[in-house]
């Protein structure tokens, strides 16, 4: 945070004009004699007037821009044929203006500005005044030098402010003083004579109380600075503080912490909570509320509930405290409003306390409120509130978007009571409202219950269809009652829809057929008599389609001859025309199949050890199966497999994968 004195500003002028008088004879080119356009006029240092003076304006680079870069900028006149123009800033510390610093820059063919960036930190050092002057290239000419404007780099905010207060000292709860609405004045100060002013906010234990932040102007520059502030809310504040340089910067923030002295009542009810409606308490019904004064020398309590409710007066006892009976006139939310009374006649300020009167009905009935798609729950109502005629229920969906809110009216009985059947049909649904209507068509506040609907998610197993063109079964059974129909669906296609009706246990059996290898999946839900459909099941499998290699000369246990021998190809891929084929990951090669598919492959290993077979079959239309990966052995002196018994394939047969090469 720079700060020239008189006497260095003085010098700095002299050096400055020294060297300018002198044309920068060291550092800076004489113009050209032939100008092809005028000197850059309309300077401006950061989007602000140039200075012809030192020091100039107080830049903080990270200030002004997200490039946090100073950047410079003037305009010229130029002729229509004008191109190839270029921008010759020179900047210099004005302490050394023998080494200016040159930023060239292109202009644009239609643009009559000249414009610079200047981003290099190590170039605008912090606390260093600066002078820059620019002047126009073009090609050999040059036009004269614009006029010089200066500006001084600061990045550093000063120290911490200081905050005094008479009204509102500092200190702790025993130190409170003031009260809610007494005005009291803070007086800021800085130690640093470049304070142009304070950014300040309060905060209190009550958020709600929170201010967001202001500035405030110093007197003068490096003076302190006054606020007026009158508290909301009693308590403990905190004032945050910071000085605000010529640069902008911010020094580090002050913390001044003081207390509000309260003057509320303290206000109680276990009959009326603030945290929530007490169901056995109602519009008309007294409660007690427990009063206490805070203030010394309290007369008596003066209260009212909202503007229009019901209010009356209360002394003061000797321990300070005060019990009323009130007897709430409407139902819903609403606020009792208590101030105390002083002997001296002072009424202080009133302490808020905001309850809720629930007439809403009394519900019972199906206490677990938990639901299967498609079924329902009983409730029954009785009123809490006179005359009742009717009673309204709508559900409450999960999710931001909720539907419009649809009603339904389901009357009363003669002594105001009424049952109702709730059916799911939906699963977003997570809670009911209930709501009485009396004869007039007042509404009582509503009451609301949760909901938990399970989706009854058919649940779906299935056995074979491992190869292709052979069918897999399913079985789907779900937790939805009175089922009439199932709608299964193969990998999504709806021209594969299947409805099926349940048999007697409620399950549904069906199959489908892979016609290629891969993945697969089927869909299922069901539908009752009413349309109600559960959530969607299913269940996802891999079909092969890759052919089969067995071996009896290379068999996949054991170990084979070091000798020829062959492969038989059995397709599972219908068509199947020709087998491409690699030993060991060596290039493919092609073997025509017989008319039944099948083929004969002869080979001979080059030397024993592990051995790998990858084969895949070829239609005629040139389409591939999977990929059949069969692992042997191959040793010298081995005995050649002449019979084989069959038995379960172990671990290391032939293996068929999902891969293509």
């Amino acid at each position: 945070m720079p700060s020239l004195s008189r006497a260095h500003r003085r010098t700095t002028a002299l050096i400055v004009a020294s060297t300018l008088s002198c044309g920068l004879a060291a550092g800076l080119a004489a113009v050209p004699a032939a100008a092809a356009v005028t000197a850059p006029t309309d300077l401006r240092t950061a989007d602000q007037p140039c200075a012809t003076a030192a020091p100039g304006q107080y830049l903080s680079p990270r200030k002004l821009n997200t490039a946090q870069a100073v950047v410079l900028r003037g305009t010229f006149s130029r002729a229509s044929d004008d191109t190839g123009l270029r921008a010759d800033f020179q900047v210099w510390d004005i302490t050394t203006p023998e080494q200016p610093q040159q930023w060239l820059r292109n202009v644009g063919e239609q643009s009559d500005q000249v414009y610079v960036q200047l981003e290099d930190e190590s170039k605008q050092l912090d606390g260093v005044t600066y002078a820059w002057r620019v002047r126009v290239l073009d090609g050999t000419d040059a036009s004269p030098w614009s006029s010089t404007c200066h500006f001084t780099v600061d990045r550093t905010g000063g120290p911490a402010a200081a905050v005094a207060s008479s009204v509102y000292p500092p200190g702790s709860w025993d130190d409170a003083s003031g009260a809610i609405g007494v005005p009291g004045t803070f007086t800021l100060t800085s130690v640093s004579d470049d304070t142009v002013g304070y950014r300040y906010r309060f905060a209190s234990t009550e958020p709600d109380e929170d201010s967001d932040y202001a500035q405030v102007d110093a007197d003068e520059l490096g003076g302190p600075a006054t606020l007026q502030w009158s508290p909301r809310t009693a308590g403990h504040h905190t004032l945050i503080v910071q000085a605000v340089d010529r640069a902008g910067n911010w020094s580090e923030a002050t913390r001044y912490e003081f207390y509000v002295r309260e003057t509320r009542p303290a206000i109680f009810s276990s009959a009326y909570p603030d945290y929530g409606p007490n169901l056995d308490y109602n519009v008309g019904v007294p409660g007690a509320f427990d009063l206490i004064a805070t203030v010394p020398g309290a007369a008596s309590f003066v209260w009212r509930i909202d503007g229009d409710g019901p209010s009356g007066t209360a002394p003061v006892g000797a321990d300070r405290k005060a019990t009323v009976m009130i007897a709430p006139t409407r139902a819903g939310r609403q606020t009792l409003h208590v101030h105390s009374v002083t002997t001296d006649g002072t009424a202080h300020v009133p302490r808020t306390y905001t309850f809720t009167v629930d007439n809403g009905p009394t519900l019972t009935g199906n206490t677990s409120r938990s639901v299967t798609i498609g079924s329902s729950l009983t409730f029954h109502l009785a009123p809490r509130a006179p005359q009742v005629e009717a009673y309204l229920y709508w559900p409450q969906y999960s999710g931001l978007a909720e539907p419009p809110v649809e009603k339904t009216t389901v009357p009363a009985r003669a002594d105001g009571t009424a049952d109702l059947t709730w059916t799911a049909t939906g699963t977003s649904v997570i809670g009911l409202h209930f709501q009485s209507r009396s004869a007039d068509g007042t509404l009582s506040e509503p009451r609301w219950t949760s909901v938990s609907v399970d989706g009854a998610e058919p649940t779906v197993t299935h056995t074979g269809g491992t190869d292709v063109e052979t069918p897999t079964t399913f079985t789907a059974r779900t937790r939805m009652a009175d089922v009439v129909e199932y709608v299964a669906t193969f990998n999504g296609d709806e021209a594969t829809k299947q409805v099926l009706a349940p048999s007697a246990s409620g399950s549904v059996t069906f199959a489908f057929t892979p016609t290629r290898g891969g993945y697969h999946y089927v869909t299922v839900f069901a539908r009752n008599a009413a349309g109600v459909r559960t959530v969607e099941g299913g269940t996802s499998w891999s079909v092969v389609d890759g052919p089969r290699v067995t071996s009896t000369d290379f068999p996949a246990t054991g170990s084979g001859p070091l000798a020829t021998g062959t492969f038989t190809l059995t397709p599972r891929l219908s068509g199947t025309t020709a087998y491409e084929y690699s030993f060991n990951h060596a290039p493919y090669s092609k073997i025509l199949a017989q008319p039944d598919g099948t083929a004969t492959l002869t080979w001979t290993p080059t030397g024993a050890g592990k051995h790998r077979l990858t084969v895949r079959g070829v239609t005629a239309a040139g389409t591939r199966s999977m990929s059949t990966q069969y692992t042997f052995t191959v040793e010298a002196g081995a005995d050649r497999v002449t019979s084989t018994v069959p038995a379960p394939l172990p671990t290391g047969g032939p293996r068929t994968t999902a891969g293509r090469s």
